[in-house]
């Protein structure tokens, strides 16, 4: 659907977001015939647009930000009338915004105390990483809360509005162009810049979610991934759940939290949150899981590690906003990724041992991943990936000022070293980082990278658009890491 505010012959005006239903469920949940009513909410964005200063527009209200003392508020538990919607956002929007515009606007569903269908009641999100990642995401991968449910961020953009590098305008679909159309879902940068997108969002009524605090401790810290790895065999496509290793000050303590979101209610969560919460090898610090927003879900990664005194928080190659909005500076960021089948007993112990050696800022993280992802197979996301059990991966961030070679040795020798005992590849490519070799972007792509290069050479063979997620020059030479962007501003 294209929205007021954007053709692809009218690329100056200023984008919009669009919110439309599609299809509809019964009042069991069964799929109803045909389609069912369309309603969209247009709204519209400037680009580079700060949380918080959306315009009134149709009789909207303004949108609210998250309160210093608390979460986004709690939705009702309502049943969802359409088993999908569709999100029409602009380049450059930030997921938090995305998310609460369509919170601001949930379409109708079921109530949950009397059957009855009511309007506005069950909000829609579209699966993507957790807060503060940007649109890019859509052209990467995206693995987020509900990905084990729905997939991908790529396997839920439908239409894709992008300059190429003839300076064509096009709008790729899966009718359109499926060379392209695969090309883009996961190695979109190397293709072009998009301008918009349009994206399934699935209903999210109410999350059982939340985090466990502990110490770390290198005594214990083993015993405790090993008791979460066990716990959380085999569960449902609902649940996700990571296990967070951050390291502090030197006079603070490190800390482990274990982060749980079930997409259902609190009476269907409580299983996983028994289990785990029964592990006793140190007191847990904190326990918040409750039923929560899936809004306020998405942010809590960046509220717990700034709790903790930290400044920032890098996930998935983005750089998070303070709580006023604005991008903090004055920080440096290395980020390793992996994808593996099993979390075998060594590798954990290894890793605590490697861990109690970092510097401040370095985070290393287990995710669950498998599920719905693996269902998908056209994007060049090879097939051994998206099969991966678990997403590991380094995030590290310190001050511009600071020169500690461990900072970006430390996850290096845990990602290569330890990791790649069991490794099944690359990434996925949303965890590509700067300073990486050629050989990692392409591993992100398997038996799919040969392909993939064809495509570069057909629809950009003067290798017009570099940076450094495309390793290869107009030769298909490989380039030194961080040749293709410009250095680090200093201090």
């Amino acid at each position: 659907m294209l929205t007021p505010g954007f053709s692809s012959m009218s690329m100056s005006m200023a984008p919009w977001s669009a919110y439309t239903a599609s299809g509809s469920l019964g009042s069991q949940g069964a799929s109803s015939a045909g389609v069912g009513p369309r309603i969209t909410f247009p709204l519209p964005m400037g680009l580079g647009m700060a949380p918080g200063s959306f315009p009134m527009a149709m009789g909207m209200l303004p949108l609210s930000l998250p309160q210093e003392g608390g979460g986004f508020g709690v939705v009702a538990p309502a049943r969802p009338v359409h088993p999908h919607a569709y999100v029409t956002l602009g380049a450059g929007m930030r997921q938090k915004e995305v998310d609460m515009f369509t919170a601001e606007h949930p379409l109708e569903g079921y109530s949950g105390v009397t059957g009855e269908r009511q309007e506005r009641v069950v909000p829609y999100h579209m699966p993507s990483s957790a807060h503060p990642v940007g649109s890019s995401i859509l052209l990467l991968a995206g693995f987020g809360f509900i990905s084990r449910m729905y997939g991908l961020s790529v396997d839920n953009v439908v239409e894709i509005e992008m300059v190429l590098a003839d300076g064509r305008i096009v709008i790729v679909s899966e009718d359109s162009d499926p060379d392209l159309w695969w090309a883009i879902r996961g190695a979109g940068p190397a293709f072009g810049i998009a301008t918009r997108y349009k994206v399934r969002a699935f209903p999210v009524p109410v999350v059982f979610a939340g985090n466990l605090i502990y110490r770390f401790h290198r005594a214990t810290a083993a015993s405790l991934i090993k008791h979460v790895r066990d716990c959380i065999k085999g569960a449902p496509r609902e649940l996700y759940a990571n296990v967070l290793l951050t390291a502090g000050p030197a006079d603070k303590d490190s800390l482990v939290v274990v982060q749980m979101c079930y997409v259902g209610s609190k009476e269907q969560g409580m299983e996983y949150l028994n289990a785990i919460s029964s592990w006793d090898g140190e007191r847990c610090l904190l326990n918040e899981v409750n039923e929560k927003s899936y809004l306020a879900q998405q942010d809590s990664v960046a509220q717990i590690l700034r709790g903790k005194g930290q400044s920032a928080i890098f996930n998935e190659s983005d750089v998070t906003s303070n709580r006023s909005g604005s991008m903090l500076a004055g920080r440096q960021w290395f980020i390793r990724s992996s994808l593996i089948h099993s979390l075998p007993d060594d590798i954990i112990n290894q890793t605590v041992i490697q861990f109690s050696n970092t510097p401040i800022g370095c985070t290393w993280i287990f995710e669950l991943s498998g599920g719905a992802i693996a269902d998908f197979e056209d994007t060049p996301i090879p097939k051994e990936q998206r099969e991966a059990v678990w997403t590991v991966a380094a995030l590290h961030q310190w001050e511009m000022g600071i020169d500690d070679p461990r900072c970006i040795e430390s996850a290096e020798e845990w990602i290569d070293g330890t990791i790649g005992k069991v490794a099944l590849g690359g990434p996925f490519p949303s965890f590509i980082g700067r300073h990486e070799p050629p050989s990692r972007t392409i591993a992100c792509f398997g038996k799919n990278w040969a392909r993939l290069t064809e495509l570069k050479r057909k629809y950009d063979p003067g290798c017009f658009f570099k940076n450094n997620f495309w390793p290869l020059d107009k030769n298909g030479q490989p380039v030194e890491p961080l040749s293709n962007e410009p250095p680090s501003p200093s201090p």
